[in-house]
């Protein structure tokens, strides 16, 4: 924002209105989703969650006198996103449509990749669609720059580096004179790091390891050394099994939330069973509310647009309104001062 633009409290009144799309991340979570709906096809898991009939509201979060939100889900599993993304489009859509009038929309999780990454989904509304990327970027970069404060490294292994989020954080942080590694060559390419082929490669001799890759799954848990640090994206995880129990995983994600933060009953369950757990949320979650709160018509991040500046807007602007990045453990916040290297 400039001198010259008005502050967000002089640009909410009334209130935004803005919506966030999410997806089942198990059969026992699309299961739970039926239960919300009422769709006892979900529940007993005869339905795949495909059907057009599935979509459903989850809840309502709202941030009082600024913004008005609903959380919508399409019930589809990841490896049903991701192999039809026609019909995964299709459905995102038929989801924000049930929302009725917004003026932004944001995307989570895998939501976030299908369809070029929002650009499809973009493509059939009339107001902003953001995936997420500056959110996340935000929340990445503040959690790992706390461990960093805490836990001087050497070297500094980034993961899904190739994509947008992974690319920004790379960049922020060699700028910042962090020794950083990269997991692939072309992730390389005009910023000054070291590249490495593969996670496990790249992780070698780390102690900080940052996950951004936006389909997770991608590093072995045993490749990880005694006492690493993983400061890891929310969901998918990027870590395949179980690490060493000296390993730390903290949730790169998460974000404090001000007082004026309203869920109500199904908006604290959602907190809950998406992973978040009562306390916090997930930055991605906060994009298209920052975003209607600003009456800007760019999204943040869209298809792999995603710049350093437009992450450095979105923090301020939400550190504006009470978010914050924090260390978690999970569901639990997690003191720096435990930031030392285990055995």
């Amino acid at each position: 924002m400039t001198a010259e633009s008005p502050t967000i409290a002089e640009l909410n009144a009334p209130p935004v209105r803005f919506c966030f799309v999410v997806h089942a991340v198990s059969r026992l979570h699309r299961g739970i989703m039926g239960v919300r709906s009422a769709n006892m096809g979900l529940v007993g898991q005869w339905s795949d969650g495909t059907h057009p009939a599935d979509v459903m509201r989850v809840c309502s979060l709202s941030l009082a006198g600024v913004a008005e939100g609903m959380v919508l889900a399409v019930p589809m599993v990841p490896e049903d996103l991701l192999s039809n993304q026609e019909r995964a489009v299709e459905r995102m859509q038929q989801a924000v449509e049930l929302a009725g009038a917004v003026d932004a929309v944001g995307l989570g999780s895998l939501c976030a990749v299908v369809g070029g990454r929002g650009e499809e989904l973009a493509s059939r509304l009339s107001v902003p669609v953001t995936n997420g990327g500056a959110a996340t970027a935000w929340a990445i970069l503040e959690n790992t720059r706390t461990v960093l404060q805490h836990r001087p490294s050497g070297r500094v292994a980034v993961l899904g580096s190739r994509g947008p989020v992974g690319r920004v954080v790379a960049a922020s942080l060699a700028k910042e004179g962090v020794e950083v590694c990269v997991d692939h060559p072309r992730a390389a390419k005009g910023l000054d790091v070291q590249s490495a082929m593969g996670p496990a490669a790249a992780v070698q001799g780390c102690s900080v390891v940052v996950g951004a890759g936006p389909t997770g799954g991608t590093l072995p848990g045993q490749a990880l050394g005694r006492g690493t640090i993983v400061v890891d994206v929310a969901i998918p995880g990027t870590i395949i099994g179980r690490p060493d129990p000296s390993v730390t995983v903290l949730a790169g994600e998460a974000v404090t939330f001000p007082g004026h933060w309203n869920r109500g009953v199904w908006g604290w369950l959602y907190h809950v069973l998406s992973g978040y757990g009562p306390a916090q949320v997930f930055a991605c979650l906060l994009e298209p509310l920052v975003l209607a709160s600003l009456h800007r018509e760019t999204p943040f991040s869209i298809g792999r647009k995603l710049t350093v500046d437009d992450v450095a807007a979105f923090g301020v602007a939400a550190a504006e309104l009470g978010f914050r990045p924090h260390l978690s453990r999970g569901w639990r916040s997690f003191s720096p001062s435990q930031l030392q290297i285990s055995g």
